[in-house]
């Protein structure tokens, strides 16, 4: 909280930066405001719990209301600042809170990004458990079942073919001794997308297919001497924070959003004293059977209602296909230019034919699978970066005196 300037806090409706504004708000004498996304699709809006959190706290609250359409018409800006391709559209809304942060004279927000990954709050590390328990008994029937307590957010998940979720989730089930056990799936699933890989692409980078049966050695992560030493739920936290939160989740969805807006973003959870703490914690004290976050949990009773630190952990999600190809999409023109044949063919980074099937698959309204929905997002951000960065590469105007003044004065 300390700042020559007012603070504001980011207020997702969700157990981590509700602790945040809760205790700031009952043991500081400093006046709150709050900032939040609310999604026009019911899918991903959580704004009912931010309002409930806001009017409990007593805080002077903002909201950005956030519509498909206008996360596409924003992606090329958001591009612009992340400066490198991306999977997902969540930089987006983010892009947009910050702004509106901007708007409000505010330049420090604290976020409750890392309580999820030094805390086990993801389902990933759900899923890690569950395997290795299946695995001690891979012909049990009950066991596999718990698969249908994790990803929630995934729209229709829970309603799959359980033969299918079998298959799935039983893909080199007994390989727990390998390093990368509890992420191999996602990136197994997620090596899909290679196929709309150009045939010049596959060439430029000869060991992109190998990761998996290379287990780890193609990947080139810095594992410690005593990795395989660690309980399996601190080597998944390691994988996430290594990979996840310190390449995508502070950078381009994090700080090249805020600063976007001129604003800086300061996270509690990752101060180096919780962090050491949360470092020290035996597994059960974050993940206690498929209980996530668990100490915060019981710390939570004390400051913000059962129905905040109750309900299951809904990650922050924002739509993709909806963005680039609904019929009111401010998006459809950039996109059907990027994504046309002789776009694709001129950038070289991906196959037209692929491409175009994936497209007129999405122009249909046939939806999409989570894998084609990256995909998707991936193939638009980099020709997006090749556009912004390579081919129409252009210089921002300097200031003139006048708006220097103007910006100084304010």
């Amino acid at each position: 909280m300390r700042a020559d300037v007012p603070v504001g806090c980011y207020l997702s409706g969700g157990l981590d930066s509700s602790m945040i504004s809760a205790i700031i708000r009952n043991n500081t004498n400093h006046s709150m405001e709050t900032f939040s996304i609310a999604f026009d699709d019911p899918d991903f809006d959580e704004s009912s719990y931010q309002k409930q959190m806001a009017e409990l706290l007593r805080t002077e609250h903002h909201t950005v209301n956030i519509s498909s359409s206008l996360i596409g018409q924003v992606f090329p800006e958001v591009i612009w600042h992340c400066e490198i391709p991306v999977l997902r559209t969540s930089p987006g809304p983010m892009y947009l809170l910050s702004k509106l942060v901007h708007e409000n004279q505010f330049k420090v927000v604290l976020t409750g990004e890392g309580a999820d990954e030094f805390l086990a709050g993801y389902d990933i590390f759900k899923e890690d458990r569950i395997r290795r328990f299946w695995a001690q008994e891979p012909d049990s029937k009950k066991r596999k079942l718990l698969f249908g307590k994790i990803y929630q957010d995934i729209q229709g998940l829970s309603q799959t073919n359980p033969g299918f979720l079998t298959a799935f989730f039983g893909q080199s089930l007994l390989e727990t001794g390998c390093p990368e056990y509890s992420h191999l799936l996602r990136w197994h699933n997620t090596m899909r997308t290679r196929r709309f890989f150009s045939d010049n692409m596959r060439q430029a980078v000869p060991n992109w297919d190998q990761g998996l049966e290379a287990k780890g050695e193609a990947l080139s992560i810095p594992y410690p001497s005593d990795f395989m030493q660690w309980h399996p739920l601190h080597r998944a936290q390691y994988l996430e924070i290594t990979i996840f939160l310190s390449q995508y989740l502070l950078s381009s969805q994090g700080d090249r959003m805020t600063m976007a807006n001129a604003v800086e973003g300061r996270y509690p959870f990752l101060d180096y004293r919780v962090v050491e703490f949360c470092n020290n914690l035996p597994p059960n004290f974050k993940l206690r059977g498929l209980t996530e976050k668990y100490l915060l949990k019981r710390l939570a009773r004390q400051w913000i209602p059962a129905e905040i630190w109750k309900r299951p952990k809904k990650p922050y999600r924002a739509p993709i296909q909806e963005c680039f190809f609904a019929e009111a999409s401010d998006a459809q023109n950039y996109v059907d230019e990027l994504l046309s044949p002789a776009q694709i063919q001129a950038t070289g980074y991906f196959n037209p034919d692929a491409v175009g099937h994936l497209i007129h698959k999405a122009k249909r309204g046939l939806k999409l699978s989570e894998t084609d929905n990256m995909a998707l997002v991936g193939i638009i951000s980099t020709q997006l970066t090749h556009q912004l960065f390579i081919s129409d590469f252009r210089i921002p105007r300097p200031l003139s005196d006048d708006e220097n003044i103007k910006i100084c004065t304010r």
